[in-house]
């Protein structure tokens, strides 16, 4: 089958089975690069700026432009 004719059956199927076909594809795609699905019952650690004022400021002095000596 040829890719445009896969294209038109896709075209074809209902918005539910479009979302499991791009579930499906995802599924296979992350095994095939040997990922990690995430786990629904797990909580992951993320990094927040939140209470970060000094990173601001950090990145504000990066901008500055340099004195010519």
């Amino acid at each position: 089958m040829s890719n445009l004719e896969l294209l038109a059956q896709v075209g074809q199927l209902s918005r539910t089975e479009k979302f499991e076909m791009v579930q499906f594809l995802m599924a296979a795609l992350a095994k095939e690069e040997s990922l990690k699905p995430l786990d629904n019952m797990v909580a992951y650690r993320l990094w927040s700026p939140f209470d970060y004022g000094d990173a601001a400021q950090k990145l504000m002095s990066l901008l500055e432009p340099k004195e010519v000596k």
